[in-house]
């Protein structure tokens, strides 16, 4: 059976896909959040994590990763 992925990225995720400090993967998250928040008002935003497929259609995919 698959494992269930998570509803929300954390910190270490954006770490490691943007090849940042902690802080700066917080200021990341921080400012996704800000962006998901304008665009879908009635989205539930979690501090200190990311919508993962927000994070997925908005960094990931951009950027050409498959």
């Amino acid at each position: 059976m698959e494992k269930e992925r998570p509803m929300y990225v954390n910190v270490e995720t954006v770490q490691h896909d943007f090849c940042v400090s902690r802080a700066k993967a917080y200021q990341i998250i921080r400012q996704l959040n800000e962006q998901l928040k304008e665009q879908h008002p009635k989205a539930i935003i979690v501090a200190g994590r990311v919508n993962r497929i927000w994070y997925e259609e908005v960094c990931l995919l951009n950027t050409g990763v498959n």
